[in-house]
């Protein structure tokens, strides 16, 4: 396991994973190790660089157990932030140390369908220009294009509840749907060829914690010629366990989103305000269909 180093040159159809961790409590820990890390073990269907950044986690000990477990059965980089830099920063950081030919940014609270990851890719490949593509999910906050009708939400991580949705996700991979141009695709999991990093640089800084900087970097996209494009036969779940009391519905994404609803709102007001002082307004709360976005000038 490398520590917080490239392997060097992009190699041709080499697949880098980059995923930010901040374990505050065992739930979280438990959610990266049996929810995510499962799901990339079992369904990625391919070798893969799997980079690891642990944002300062108070569960540090944890998070490189399970980096040194991963590296069993994929090729790790880890790298710790000395403090806590927040996602944007966090996600920034593990792109400068992938050298995958394909970029997959994903939360830490997603799981990957068996054949989410060979639509995907597929989707990219679909079409000229195809430069971003994301999958369908359970919670898409608006994402309409990215909305899948779903199993009800899990009540644990045991590996009966998790065959829901895989077995949800694994008939939808085999119904081989044309994939759908998009304006702008939810950054929960979100699949990037090279050159379109490497043109349009990191995400943006300002957008701090995170929420909307996906749209930005869209933006950026359209405005440098790249399309981007939906899998709708890519399944990747998003969220947490079902809880007594959560504001957001019972499928929504984000585990952040389900604990911590008050800090996620303020995150997402500090998003539009990026958002409307870099573009305008017409760039807030922008319809996910292409022609939609076009028509607010995007």
């Amino acid at each position: 396991m490398e520590q917080g180093t490239a392997f060097g040159p992009a190699h041709r159809g080499t697949l880098s994973v980059i995923v930010p961790v901040y374990s505050l409590d065992s739930y979280l820990a438990e959610m990266l190790d049996r929810l995510f890390l499962s799901g990339l073990r079992l369904h990625a269907g391919r070798p893969v660089e799997l980079v690891i950044v642990d944002d300062a986690s108070p569960l540090e000990t944890e998070t490189a157990a399970s980096a040194t477990e991963a590296a069993h059965w994929a090729k790790v980089v880890y790298h710790r932030n000395k403090e806590n830099l927040g996602y944007v920063r966090s996600v920034n950081k593990g792109l400068s140390l992938a050298t995958g030919e394909n970029l997959l940014l994903c939360n830490s609270d997603t799981r990957l369908a068996p054949g989410a990851l060979a639509r995907l890719e597929a989707a990219l490949d679909a079409g000229p220009g195809f430069g971003l593509a994301g999958p369908v999910s359970n919670g898409g906050y608006g994402a309409l294009q990215q909305a899948a009708g779903a199993p009800p939400p899990l009540e644990t991580f045991e590996e009966a509840e998790l065959r829901r949705f895989d077995a949800f996700g694994l008939a939808l991979s085999g119904r081989g749907l044309p994939p759908v141009e998009a304006g702008w695709l939810v950054g929960f999991c979100m699949l990037l060829r090279r050159e379109v990093y490497e043109e349009l640089g990191p995400l943006d800084e300002g957008f701090g914690f995170g929420y909307l900087e996906e749209v930005d970097y869209a933006i950026r996209a359209r405005k440098a010629g790249w399309k981007l494009v939906v899998a709708p036969d890519a399944f990747v779940f998003h969220g947490g366990l079902r809880k007594s009391f959560q504001p957001t519905g019972p499928n929504a994404g984000s585990q952040t989103a389900r604990a911590m609803p008050v800090r996620t709102t303020l995150r997402i007001l500090r998003g539009m305000l990026r958002l409307t002082r870099k573009y305008g307004w017409k760039a807030v709360s922008m319809p996910q269909d292409a022609a939609g976005t076009a028509a607010r000038g995007f």
